[in-house]
């Protein structure tokens, strides 16, 4: 049995912040090749998760504290849904195969517990969004800015 109690999420939140990519996670599978991937995500709001999709697989988030927005996107970019995740609000999503999405954390030490059938298979670069820019990049910062404040049928400008 595997437990995690509110020392350890201290911890990786801590960790988290100290990240250059400003998330850390602990898999709760055993192994990449499992069944069922499942972990707890650390995010701070300085993150930056390049929008993407999973063609052939559902994706589940449930918020264990902070806030957050799931966002979904139509093929050409355009916002189609934005679920705020917060402790009096929604707490669970699941995103369909095949769509789109972002998450964007909106306060400190946000965790999430992410859930996804396995084996994990990183996602290709035809799953990465050709709109958004890649991590590292010098416009990660203006697209993350522009996901935690944009409205549905919005659309991002990357500059290549």
């Amino acid at each position: 049995m595997r437990t995690i109690d509110s020392r350890e999420l201290a911890d990786l939140t801590a960790a988290a912040a100290e990240r250059p990519r400003r998330r850390l996670n602990i898999n709760l599978h055993q192994d990449a090749a499992d069944s069922v991937q499942r972990m707890v995500i650390a995010f701070e709001p300085e993150t930056y998760i390049r929008p993407h999709r999973h063609p052939a697989q559902f994706e589940t988030f449930i918020l264990l504290r902070g806030r957050g927005t799931l966002l979904s996107f139509a093929d050409d970019g355009r916002v189609e849904t934005l679920v705020e995740l917060a402790e009096d609000r929604v707490r669970v999503v699941e995103i369909p195969p095949g769509t789109w999405h972002s998450l964007v954390s909106r306060a400190e030490g946000t965790l999430v517990v992410e859930v996804k059938p396995g084996p994990y298979q990183p996602t290709a670069e035809a799953d990465f969004a050709a709109w958004a820019p890649p991590e590292g990049h010098k416009d990660t910062d203006r697209c993350r800015d522009w996901m935690a404040q944009c409205t549905i049928g919005e659309r991002y400008t990357h500059r290549a």
